[in-house]
């Protein structure tokens, strides 16, 4: 049970360290994705907007070329908002990982400060044990006792 260089205190600190980094990456995941969304908003916005003013055939043909522009970066958005919602899914995934990592050394930990517990008391009732039993005294010949030690 007890291994020179080995602790399980440690094991449990890297994997502690471990998920708070997982943590941390699966935020800026989060972040990227509702930053990417709320671009997607803001161009759908964008396309729906009518314009007003007059409808010579100039402005409409520079209407037409800006809703043009503008269905190109909702599709770059959209393909981006693909990327970032796979990366998303990875790193939760990477998080859920680390997390069960944390819980099961956690778990492995306490079951080994159970065990160490358990086994310190089973050695102090051992020596408690020994020290009452060296206490007794011996039936023996006493004066009165005429039974002679029985």
């Amino acid at each position: 049970m007890n291994r020179k260089g080995f602790r399980l205190a440690t094991v449990e600190r890297l994997r502690e360290k471990r998920l708070e980094e997982t943590a941390q990456d699966l935020h800026r995941a989060q972040s990227a994705v509702r930053e990417a969304q709320a671009r997607r908003d803001d161009l759908l916005e964008r396309l729906r907007a009518q314009r007003h003013g007059q409808n010579t055939p100039h402005e409409l043909e520079l209407e037409a070329v800006y809703r043009f522009r503008l269905r190109g970066d909702l599709a770059e958005v959209d393909h981006e908002m693909t990327k970032l919602t796979a990366r998303l899914a990875e790193r939760r995934e990477t998080w859920l990982q680390a997390r069960a990592q944390v819980h099961a050394v956690a778990a492995l930990h306490d079951r080994y400060r159970k065990q160490r517990a358990e086994m310190i008391q089973r050695a102090e009732q051992r020596e408690m044990d020994e020290l009452a039993g060296s206490g007794r005294r011996r039936p023996g010949v006493f004066p009165g006792n005429d039974s002679g030690g029985s």
